[in-house]
């Protein structure tokens, strides 16, 4: 797909870019309001809808936040040495904490804004570009009603998570005089009792508290790339289906229909090697992302075995204290996996959908004669119908071209 690389990049526009509008575009300008709060800036080829003076003072304090929750996460890490004596289950906390910061920070939040100008491309690509010949409006309402079955649990588990262990860590405080701890740092001491101590772990639980909303910003990047790909898959399959009603035309002769049908067909099979640029490009931006995701939310869930296991006392207490972490782990790895899986779904449904598309109705040049031996003997390329030499390549590379959809490390998951 060498043709559709080293492109001029499409960059953020002062003045709006005009392009039509659908549910998909308005979709996405909306999050990218949320994504520029969360310190993701230009995710979009337009500006984000915010007055100018908002945005002036708030893009250089995005540098100041950047250096908070980079202290933030320091400490976090620190404290697997300076703090002692801790419970199983703020030493599991602990764990979870001061590993999953840093490399939620570094690996999602940094490195997503490394490829910020890629991102956009393809997001434009996938929302705009590849939505001008076709737009299957069920494929769209399937796609935000997924967006927000998917960003609805996932969203409320984690923001549910940091809300119960906030009010968990009060009540415990309130109630037994313990000290209120939430998100261990590497100070205070967790027996400290001074007043500069209490302030302290306050400050420290709305700061975690706010760089767990910043990083659903770049979750949702991402999530809404991988389920604006399998719109693509279920769009460039109606494309193929819609391709049968040229033959139900009245008003043009057997011919006509055959070169319209061939000249539609591809076209189609341009816009399939541009969804598999997208995929390609998508694979290449979130490698690094993906692969952390997965030891993320794993080693999450096996940081709370320990407090489980070793917990002879099953209570509701024990329950209430731990599900919370062990739902947001679950969620979060779904979160990706639910959209890519979805996406091998409907990959490997255009193979079929691209074979029906009405070649069998070719008559007049023995088009459908060529279209069917391709089928049949895609070994031999000789003597083909130069209008139908796409198809052919087309269906010789199918199968092959379905695999390159499923991410490596989902491949291997998902076996």
């Amino acid at each position: 797909m060498n043709c559709f690389k080293n492109k001029n990049k499409v960059e953020v526009l002062m003045t709006p870019l005009v392009y039509t509008e659908t549910d998909t575009t308005r979709m996405i300008e909306k999050y990218n309001k949320f994504w520029f709060l969360c310190c993701c800036p230009d995710f979009w080829v337009n500006k984000v809808d915010f007055s100018d003076t908002f945005t002036k003072l708030y893009r250089p304090a995005m540098m100041a936040i950047h250096v908070i929750m980079v202290i933030f996460c320091f400490s976090c890490t620190l404290s697997l040495w300076t703090q002692k004596n801790l419970s199983e289950s703020q030493q599991s906390d602990r764990l979870a904490y001061g590993a999953s910061a840093p490399i939620i920070t570094i690996f999602y939040h940094f490195v997503i804004l490394c490829y910020k100008d890629d991102v956009r491309k393809v997001l434009y690509k996938l929302v705009v570009v590849l939505k001008v010949d076709h737009n299957d409006k069920q494929a769209e309402r399937e796609m935000m009603e997924q967006s927000r079955l998917h960003n609805g649990l996932f969203f409320s588990s984690c923001v549910c998570n940091m809300v119960f262990v906030g009010l968990y860590n009060c009540y415990l405080a309130v109630t037994t005089d313990a000290t209120f701890i939430t998100c261990i740092s590497a100070w205070p001491d967790i027996e400290e009792r001074s007043l500069p101590a209490g302030l302290t772990r306050v400050v420290v639980y709305f700061v975690w508290f706010a760089h767990v909303v910043r990083n659903m910003g770049v979750f949702l990047i991402i999530h809404t790339v991988l389920l604006c790909l399998t719109q693509q898959y279920k769009n460039l399959q109606s494309y193929f289906e819609d391709l049968n009603k040229i033959f139900d035309e009245t008003k043009l002769s057997q011919e006509e229909k055959e070169l319209k049908y061939e000249v539609k067909f591809k076209r189609g099979i341009e816009q399939h090697a541009l969804t598999l640029w997208c995929v390609d490009e998508t694979q290449r931006v979130f490698k690094i992302t993906f692969s952390s995701h997965v030891l993320l939310w794993c080693g999450l869930l096996i940081s709370i075995l320990p407090d489980v296991m070793n917990n002879d006392d099953h209570t509701l207490k024990m329950l209430v204290s731990n599900a919370p972490r062990v739902a947001a782990a679950l969620v979060g790895l779904g979160y990706f996996m639910w959209p890519a899986g979805d996406m091998s779904v409907e990959a490997s449904n255009l193979p079929q959908a691209m074979y029906g598309s009405g070649w069998q109705c070719c008559y007049h040049r023995s088009s459908r004669q060529e279209a069917g031996r391709v089928s049949h003997d895609a070994s031999t390329e000789t003597d083909r119908n130069e209008s139908f030499r796409p198809s052919y390549i087309l269906l010789r590379n199918l199968r092959g071209d379905c695999q390159d959809v499923i991410f490596p490390f989902l491949s291997i998951l998902l076996k």
